[in-house]
């Protein structure tokens, strides 16, 4: 694959995605992010990105498949980075969001509000993307029960707990949403054991700090597989939470995080980490770690992460997540509308800008249609209301 080709078509795909945000935040659906200011130095700007970048990595993946018939990594570290450091970043904002609101409750968060808001931020938009799969796998399998109902409802359940699996028998399920839902198990596992890390972050300056970094030297150097999870992902998690305790403990001058010489050391962190041989070894976790620092502390790269489109690439950045194997899937497999086995990778790339504006439409869609419900819902707080009612639980 040649190295020019790769970067003018990566670079044409984020144009093309800012382009169109450009134009569809004109729209009063988006009149929200006029009044908004960015809540922590410039991640709002930044997942857009991230999420862009996990859907050019599985952009290669699905040629590679339709060329040689198997789903796997691409062998090129760039093409595997831009998904890895992608989801790891998002792995890292979690972290930094949610340490920061335990620290700024300082002992009083609402656990069943956090929770709730949470599964009506994940969940709505989750099931809308299991109805496809199942849409789609029934259509292909012609609508014929290929395996028993108990089996079925055994399929329905891993799903329902974030462990995508086959369904009824058709082998491609997991790949028509290009297996993305394997982070958001990660992603729960963290929020059920928010409680418990509160307990340790909350109790004094010097413990929190401590026990977080002690915390992701532990993972480290005894890496634990459980679950399904491999414990090398939680320390990103962490990672992200140190940063917020550090940020507590030390305000931040966000103009002076914003001045040409850090947006070029934050640059050069993401080049290397993009083309670090050894993913998730700790050079390549210390050089995410310091682009993720510096644009929580506000770098927002010459501007770009600043930019009214890049905000808005990153409030629909779930459905470019969640949805993008999905156009992929639709494109390349079950309508076939283009055959991926007759092209070069170089050839195909050609497409890859147009395929990925087309994502960012469809995800503002499946933003305005049913995530932003699910959010508005989640803040109603109905259900930790009724529950506070029913079994007579307190916030202390």
């Amino acid at each position: 694959m040649d190295v020019v080709v790769a970067i003018i078509s990566s670079a044409s795909l984020f144009l093309v995605a800012l382009i169109a945000a450009h134009f569809i935040s004109k729209n009063k659906a988006f009149s929200f992010l006029q009044a908004r200011t960015q809540r922590y130095g410039c991640i709002d700007g930044l997942r857009g990105y991230l999420a862009l970048a996990v859907f050019l990595h599985h952009f290669v993946i699905t040629w590679y498949w339709k060329v040689n018939g198997w789903w796997d990594r691409p062998p090129e570290v760039y093409f595997q980075n831009a998904g890895r450091v992608g989801v790891a970043l998002f792995f890292m904002i979690t972290g930094f969001l949610f340490i920061s609101k335990v620290l700024r409750d300082a002992g009083k968060t609402d656990w069943l509000k956090l929770f709730e808001s949470r599964f009506f931020r994940i969940v709505p938009l989750y099931f809308f993307a299991v109805v496809c799969i199942s849409v789609i796998v029934f259509t292909a399998t012609n609508f014929q029960l290929n395996v028993s109902p108990y089996e079925l409802v055994k399929q329905y359940f891993k799903w329902a707990t974030f462990r995508g699996y086959e369904i009824n028998g058709f082998e491609d399920t997991r790949l028509i949403i290009a297996a993305v839902d394997w982070t958001l198990k990660y992603e729960w596992f963290f929020y059920l054991s928010l409680p418990v890390i509160s307990l340790f972050i909350i109790n004094g300056k010097r413990l929190g700090g401590a026990c977080l970094s002690l915390l992701t030297i532990l993972l480290y150097i005894f890496p634990i597989t459980a679950l399904g999870m491999n414990s090398i992902y939680l320390i990103v998690f962490t990672v992200g939470g140190i940063s917020a305790y550090i940020i507590k403990q030390y305000p931040v001058d966000y103009a002076y995080f914003r001045k040409t010489w850090v947006s070029i050391i934050a640059v050069l962190a993401l080049c290397i980490s993009i083309l670090h041989p050894n993913t998730m070894s700790i050079t390549h976790i210390l050089c995410m770690s310091i682009f993720f620092v510096l644009v929580v502390c506000g770098n927002d790269l010459f501007g770009l992460l600043s930019l009214r489109s890049s905000v808005l690439l990153g409030e629909i950045s779930y459905s470019i997540y969640l949805l993008h194997g999905l156009v992929l899937y639709l494109i390349f497999s079950f309508f076939n509308f283009v055959d991926l086995s007759v092209l070069s990778l170089s050839e195909a790339f050609a497409l890859m800008p147009l395929i990925g504006g087309l994502v960012v439409v469809v995800s503002v869609l499946t933003f305005i249609l049913v995530e932003k419900h699910g959010i508005t819902f989640g803040r109603k707080y109905k259900v930790s209301q009724f529950l506070r009612a029913k079994i007579g639980y307190r916030r202390k």
